[in-house]
Parts: C-alpha cells; sequence; structure tokens
C-alpha cells in the first residue's frame, strides 16, 4: 500500500510491486527516518545516493521569529537526471517534535510524487485531497507585514537553568540564565542578549575542603543591514565579566562589514564570506596583569572567512580568523577551524575535524602565578602560546541497499542486554 496522505497519492486498489518503487536517499541528519519510512512507503529508501533514483538532502535555517526554514532539495539521478526541484517549509518556535517531523513528512511526499509519476508505479496514483488539512502541511507565509505583527518581528526569550549533584565527599551546583531579544527582517538583523552563569565545585579532602567557584556573565547586541544579496553592514557592543579570565568588565563597541560571494538567498546550501571588523575595548581586571596594569584602552581589528558547503557529496566548513591589537601589532591571534564529512565511495564515510589557535594576546593574565590547585580544577587561565584539536572518524557499511524496514522493539533501553557496573 502507499504511504498514508500522500499529498496527491492515494491507496492504490492494489499492491505496487516492490520492484517498480522508486529508490530514495534521505540526506538528512536531524530527521527521525523511522517516522519518515513508516509514513512514506510509496518508495524504496537506500542507504547510499549512487542507488538512488532521487537524493533528497535537507537543510535548515533558523528564521527571525525563532522558527526554522526547512530547505529539501531534490536532485534526479539516473532516468531523472537533470530533473531536480526544491521546496521550502516553515515551522515556528511554537510547534512540537512531532509537528515539525509530520510538516516535513508532507512536504517530502509532494516532492516525490513528481518523480513517482514517472515510474510504472505512477499508474497507481491518484489524487487525493485531504481534508482539514494541518497548516504545517502548507508552506507558511514568511514575510507578514508589520501591521499584521502586533510584536513588529521582535521575539523575546527567557531561560532558566539549574543543576545540583551530590556525593559523600564531593558536589557541585550551578546556575545559568539568559535573556534575549531578536528581530529579523529582510533589509535589518537585530540581536540583543543577557546571559550569566555560576559554578561552585566543592570537594572534601583528607583534611581540608576546597572550592572552585566560576562566574561569568555577558551583555551583547548587534545591529546588521542588508545592503543587497551579498553584503551587510552591522554594529555590536558588549560588556563581559569574567573570574576565569581576570575581567571584572571588559566593555566594547565595533562596526564590522561582510562580504558573501554566493547570494544570501543561498545560505542553506553555501556561503563564502569574508567579514572585517575593528573595536575600541575598555578593560578592566579584577587582579594586576602580566603588564601590571589594572586598567587599559585598547583598539583592535579582526579579518574572519569563511566557507560553508552542504551538498549531495557531504558537508564542509573552513574558517580561518586573524586578529591583533592596532597599538602592539605583535598581540594577535590566529584561529584555523575545519570539518568535512565527505562520502568518498559506496557505504565508506569520511570525517575530518581539526581547530588550532596561535595566541599571542592574553593580556589580561595575571601578575601572580596560578597555584597548584587553580590549575588542576582549571580554575584561571593558564598562558598558552596555541592549542589545537583534531579529530577523525569512519564508518563503513555494507550489505542490503535496502533500508525501509522500521522495528522498533526494545528501542528505548538496553532491554538488561547490557549492565555498566
Amino acid at each position: 500500500m502507499l504511504g498514508p496522505g500522500v499529498a496527491g497519492a492515494a491507496q492504490a486498489p492494489q499492491e505496487p510491486n516492490g520492484a517498480d518503487l522508486l529508490r530514495v536517499f534521505l540526506d538528512c541528519g536531524r530527521c527521525d527516518d523511522e517516522y519518515l519510512r513508516r509514513e512514506i512507503r510509496f518508495v524504496n529508501y537506500v542507504r547510499d545516493r549512487r542507488d538512488a533514483q532521487v537524493h533528497v538532502l535537507v537543510t535548515r535555517e533558523s528564521t527571525g521569529g525563532g522558527g526554522d526554514a526547512w530547505t529539501l532539495h531534490f536532485y534526479g539521478g539516473d532516468e531523472f537526471a537533470e530533473l531536480d526541484d526544491e521546496l521550502v517549509f516553515y515551522t515556528s518556535q511554537d510547534d512540537t517534535d512531532d509537528s515539525e517531523r509530520r510538516a516535513l513528512a508532507q512536504t517530502l511526499r509532494l516532492g516525490l510524487v513528481r518523480y513517482a509519476a514517472r515510474t510504472p508505479l505512477g499508474q497507481q496514483l491518484a489524487v487525493s485531497p485531504r481534508r482539514g488539512t494541518d497548516a504545517l502541511g502548507l508552506r507558511r507565509v514568511a514575510n507578514a507585514q508589520p501591521q499584521d505583527d502586533p510584536w513588529n518581528f521582535w521575539v523575546f526569550r527567557t531561560r532558566l537553568n539549574m543543576f545540583f549533584d551530590a556525593e559523600e565527599r564531593e558536589s557541585t551546583r550551578s546556575l545559568s540564565g539568559s535573556v534575549s531579544a531578536n528581530r529579523d527582517t529582510e533589509m535589518w538583523r537585530m540581536r540583543v542578549g543577557f546571559f550569566t552563569n555560576y559554578r561552585e565545585d566543592t570537594f572534601e579532602l583528607t583534611d581540608s575542603t576546597f572550592s572552585n567557584t566560576r562566574r561569568s556573565s555577558s551583555l551583547d547586541a548587534r545591529f546588521v543591514k542588508s545592503v543587497g544579496e551579498h553584503i551587510g553592514v552591522g554594529f555590536g557592543g558588549s560588556a563581559i565579566s569574567s573570574n576565569f579570565r581576570n575581567q571584572a568588565l571588559t566593555l566594547r563597541g565595533a562596526p564590522a562589514v561582510e562580504y558573501n560571494f554566493f547570494p544570501y538567498s543561498e545560505s542553506t546550501r553555501r556561503q563564502f564570506t569574508v567579514t572585517y571588523t575593528a573595536g575600541y575595548n575598555a578593560f578592566r581586571y579584577i587582579e594586576p596583569t602580566i603588564f601590571d596594569e589594572l586598567a587599559e584602552r585598547r583598539a583592535n581589528h579582526a579579518v574572519q572567512t569563511s566557507f560553508v558547503a552542504n551538498e549531495p557529496w557531504g558537508e564542509s566548513e573552513m574558517t580561518m580568523e586573524f586578529s591583533q591589537f592596532l597599538d602592539r601589532p605583535g598581540q594577535r591571534r590566529l584561529v584555523l577551524y575545519g570539518e568535512i564529512d565527505i562520502r568518498l565511495f559506496r557505504g565508506f564515510f569520511l570525517r575530518l575535524d581539526a581547530d588550532s589557535s596561535f595566541i599571542g594576546d592574553q593580556i589580561y593574565l595575571p601578575r601572580r602565578d596560578a597555584t597548584d590547585a587553580e590549575i588542576l580544577v582549571r580554575q584561571r587561565q593558564l598562558a598558552t602560546n596555541y592549542e589545537w584539536q583534531f579529530r577523525i572518524g569512519f564508518t563503513y557499511s555494507f550489505g542490503s541497499i535496502f533500508n525501509n524496514v522500521v522495528n522498533s522493539r526494545f528501542a528505548g533501553s538496553s532491554g538488561g542486554f547490557t549492565r555498566a557496573f
């Protein structure tokens, strides 16, 4: 039988021949695959894109209202080569995971029917509009006019998190909270937010008690204006306090400009941006620094280039940022980051992830040496000229090309088969 509620496809009088089903490779890292396989059953799901007649790449991007814009890219293969398509739907911050996956299933049906109609299965499809279709099954209106919105596109969020953990000789308590106000339109992107965090770890040692406390707070704002399909200009500022970095209060104000070599309308698929910013900073420290400063004012600038791609062959991101103080160019920092997740051949996926920093701008370090206890519990930022991380991994699978069957028995637990003591 065909998948329930196929947009434009109803159950046929007879079962379709499995060999006639459209072969589909679903490329979505944040989708409920089992749900989609249950709901859309008029296709054969395959494990590798080279076995597919249609490759569906699903990407998502945050919207100004706190929701997401989902884009489904359909790439035709074999007899459907050059037959590509793209569908978009929107979800709001109020939608549940179930609402989102139903919206995705509905849009996926719409896109696949176009291809299925050109297979032998097409003779068994029939148009059958559903009554009372959920609004999520339709494309949402993205550009509501301000007169229709009493909040004028502003979205406010508050969060509060508390964590407590205790054993006989150690305990942890943590409290964090945030407040933010965001506004996104075609011409403006505005962000204002406040965040605070407190964490205290207490350890009962042999003859004493040791406590490690971290406090940090930040207030930041940024206002960015769109200038065509390739340029954005903006201004931002921040106020930061952190005992980990010896900062009683750091104030910053900075303008910035960004150029995207690809149109911003393609941002869910690919971006290649270059950003330049120059700012003025006022520092007030908790302890005298290694330069014997308790307060100072400094100007700096930074340039960042970033490339992000989400294509049928895989995903990649590469970023480079260089910053330095203008009065002392030797106090600078270079940050490199890259990741790639690529399908090299059938069933083989390779993932590389690395970042490194060459550091010469730790002007906030305290003059006094850190104690052994502060080093062990990372109570203070330590002096360093570099830091780096590298991760590599791969997966390889082989066997049947089909991926249709869903069996959820014992899915929620180990069933007692595995115990960790």
